[in-house]
């Protein structure tokens, strides 16, 4: 009798985390600058000043802008190679004029991320500056090290 409370309870309680665990909000994977530089944290870790975050905010809005409608341009990119792969003859000068628009909107995207994170750069002042590489060889020293142990 005492062994089955004992069974049906740990079965419950495994339960009971388990479904927590499932319904807790996923973590964002990535590391976002603009969440980490306007985050109670980074403001003070920073000294930002409120013309400063204000600046770094409009940034990160733009950016975000810009990212919504690059998706919304290019809704089916995945839908559209995969056609292409699994087509019975495989057109290959088509794929190829698929790769190079892409390859040509990539560039367009990596190029605007670096004008914002010079222009958040270029916000921040000297002391500010020399502050955020030591906060981010400390998150890459994590973030390596945490992948080493992944391994």
């Amino acid at each position: 009798m005492k062994f089955k409370m004992l069974v049906s309870a740990a079965v419950l309680s495994i339960a009971a985390l388990s479904s927590s665990v499932v319904m807790a909000k996923p973590h964002k994977e990535g590391f976002n600058m603009y969440r980490m530089l306007l985050s109670e944290r980074g403001i003070s870790r920073l000294d930002l000043t409120k013309v400063q975050q204000d600046k770094i905010k409009s940034i990160a809005d733009a950016e975000k802008a810009a990212l919504k409608a690059f998706k919304e341009r290019n809704p089916n990119t995945r839908a559209d190679v995969k056609e292409l792969v699994h087509a019975e003859v495989f057109d290959e000068v088509a794929f190829r004029q698929m790769l190079a628009k892409q390859q040509s909107e990539r560039t367009e995207l990596a190029v605007m991320k670096a004008k914002n994170k010079n222009a958040v750069w270029n916000t921040l002042t000297t002391e500010q500056q020399e502050k955020l590489k030591k906060v981010m060889k400390r998150k890459n020293k994590q973030k390596r090290s945490k992948q080493h142990a992944e391994k």
